[in-house]
């Protein structure tokens, strides 16, 4: 295990689990943290042997409170540390959006503001059923900047959005599935059995296929004048020249679970 300004990272194989680790301010996100996290985001990007990483938070009260608001004297009040906040999460978040491997978020109590924000950029979330889920800004006096809103947005919709963000109130993880915002609701006690069931699944399929799909999915919530096709179809042309393409075409015929090695 790694640990980095209360970031933890540890490596099982093909998956690479991420921790927010502050359980005493309910895993909430300090600056430090924000700049960890996409220091360890960066990192993976450049990794080629990861195929799944979840991202969860420490403990059983939350998968992060958001924003940790003790800070917001320091480092919202005068312009300039603001705008520089806003570019290290900004960062963090980009970073986690374009992951070129799948990420799962593993959701237990709340998950609030900021820690929502992480959740929805990953692209699958489970949650256990004691999960809660709001977006507060309204409720602090703060703005929420447009990158934000369209997070919310492109994930549940303009009406769940204006539900989530009008009033602040706090949702059941029943009431997050009706939204959009989870994928799958769990018991707490087999929480950690969907998540790695789903992200073995996921890390069983050929590397090649799913960095390529993920690629074409962050590019296809893009306006069609800024999708980078080359890109997309680079990744496309790769996987069809790939040992594993063979291999999948051997093991489809000889009617057995194919073996990739990402190559």
């Amino acid at each position: 295990m790694s640990d980095a300004a209360d970031v933890h990272t540890r490596r099982e194989g093909d998956v690479v689990r991420i921790t927010l680790h502050n359980p005493a301010r309910r895993n909430a996100v300090s600056f430090a943290m924000w700049r960890a996290l996409g220091d360890t985001l960066e990192a993976l990007h450049e990794d080629p042997h990861v195929r799944v990483a979840v991202l969860t938070g420490a403990g059983d009260r939350a998968f992060s409170a958001g924003n940790d608001i003790r800070e917001f004297d320091t480092w919202r009040d005068d312009p300039a540390r603001h705008a520089e906040y806003d570019t290290v999460s900004a960062r963090a978040m980009a970073l986690l959006r374009t992951l070129p491997v799948p990420a799962i978020a593993r959701i237990r109590g709340a998950c609030v503001g900021g820690g929502l924000e992480i959740a929805l950029a990953c692209d699958l979330r489970v949650a256990a059923d004691d999960a809660r889920f709001a977006i507060t800004p309204a409720r602090l006096g703060l703005g929420y900047k447009l990158d934000d809103v369209s997070l919310v947005v492109d994930t549940a919709g303009a009406a769940a959005a204006r539900r989530l963000l009008f009033t602040g109130q706090m949702h059941c993880a029943a009431e997050a599935a009706a939204m959009g915002l989870v994928d799958r609701v769990t018991p707490p006690h087999a929480l950690d059995a969907a998540v790695d069931d789903l992200a073995g699944a996921i890390a069983a399929s050929a590397p090649l296929s799913v960095r390529a799909l993920k690629a074409a999915i962050v590019e296809a919530v893009k306006p069609p004048g800024q999708r980078d096709r080359d890109r997309v179809q680079a990744l496309v042309d790769a996987c069809h020249a790939s040992e594993d393409y063979q291999e999948g075409k051997r093991a489809f015929a000889e009617k057995r679970p194919p073996v990739f090695r990402g190559r």
